[in-house]
């Protein structure tokens, strides 16, 4: 029997075609996220698209002329106390914006970048108000690090996402929850300086150095989130900052301390239930030729790295205007030019890890008001 017209509607709206086909749903552009501390009374969330970077520039000369303006708008902006910190992680579609904890039941505010919807989380733990130093999104959950300055020892606690009711079937609420496990081994003086997941997806691995003695050698740590175990290793990450895992070139993809794209191969030592010491000794890492870092190194002040997918990353370079003689100029208006550079990676025929041909970059001059919150991007 024919469809009628009313339910060949219906069946287009539930998502089929006139042939009785059901369509796929568009898959979302992901855009870059670029949060500033550019405004005097918080941070903002500017929406970047990277189709209208300048491809194969070679200006890199920092100077006024080459930096545009961000977008009028920004996508987000988040008013905080002078003093407050923020700190943001992303996951999936959302970004994460984790409050000052030391100002009482701050919550966790969820940004979804589909919905452009800012919902209120749950308030963070008593034990992480001391602010967090590290956050690592792993198996669909964000664990949390927060340095001893507030306890005894370093606290780890994990925020996960579960149904809020049957009478909300498609509603979520947010939880923190700590883990089951042993606190960090760390010294209470060491911090994380580098961080990755393995590709199983639910490994992380840290290295981890003093701040009262910096000439002390790094430590190394793996926490296995589903035997929630954990692991000391006798190597260390050669990256700082986050590493990320690229499928294409089978490793772990970080920015080294000197300025350069290093690629590190993944440890095979994991996935046990025992906490064991012993595995790999040494892991094979190199670095690519091509140094980002501007010309200007003098005036260079904070450079971060975020992955794109498919071995594409953008680098991030934030130094002081050409002209400026202040340490840092916080409050003067575009007193700083942020440096955009997407990039992609492949080894030759000889294993060397090279760059890519194709390069765009943009330039923006941008204002800061707080010398402690380095920019960040997320790809989402």
């Amino acid at each position: 029997m024919p469809k009628r017209r009313g339910q060949e509607y219906q069946d287009q709206r539930r998502g089929g075609d006139l042939t009785g086909k059901r369509s796929q749903p568009a898959r979302r552009r992901k855009h870059l996220y670029l949060v500033l501390d550019d405004w005097e009374k918080g941070f903002s969330v500017h929406k970047i698209d990277t189709d209208s970077f300048d491809s194969d520039s070679d200006d890199r000369d920092g100077g006024v002329a080459v930096a545009g303006h961000l977008p009028d708008s920004p996508a987000l902006r988040l008013e905080s106390p002078g003093d407050a910190d923020m700190s943001f992680a992303a996951m999936g579609s959302k970004i994460f914006i984790v409050t000052d904890a030391r100002y009482g039941q701050t919550p966790v505010l969820v940004y979804d970048v589909e919905t452009a919807g800012l919902a209120i989380g749950p308030a963070v733990p008593a034990q992480l108000r001391c602010g967090f130093s590290t956050v690592v999104a792993a198996r669909e959950m964000l664990y949390a690090f927060s340095p001893p300055a507030c306890n005894k020892q370093h606290s780890f606690h994990v925020m996960s996402c579960t149904p809020t009711g049957s009478h909300d079937p498609g509603g979520e609420g947010w939880s923190w929850r700590s883990l089951l496990a042993p606190p960090p081994p760390f010294d209470i003086y060491e911090v994380i300086t580098s961080y990755a997941v393995h590709s199983d997806g639910r490994t992380i691995f840290m290295t981890t150095s003093y701040s009262d003695r910096p000439g002390l050698q790094k430590s190394t740590y793996s926490f296995n989130t589903k035997y929630c175990v954990w692991r000391w290793h006798p190597w260390v990450l050669p990256f700082r900052g986050q590493g990320y895992f690229d499928s294409e070139l089978d490793a772990w993809v970080g920015l080294h301390k000197d300025g350069y794209i290093c690629s590190c191969e993944l440890p095979s030592d994991i996935g046990s239930e025992t906490p064991i010491e012993l595995g790999t000794m040494e892991l094979d890492w190199q670095m690519a030729e091509d140094k980002f870092s501007r010309k200007e190194t003098e005036r260079h002040l904070r450079a971060s790295l975020t992955y794109l997918g498919r071995s594409k990353f953008c680098l991030l370079q934030s130094v002081m205007r050409k002209g400026s003689k202040a340490k840092y100029p916080l409050g003067d208006d575009g007193g700083c030019v942020l440096h955009l550079t997407i990039f992609g990676l492949k080894y030759n025929n000889k294993g060397e890890l090279r760059t890519t041909n194709h390069k765009s970059s943009r330039s923006y001059r941008v204002t800061r008001h707080t010398d402690f919150f380095p920019p960040v991007a997320f790809w989402v």
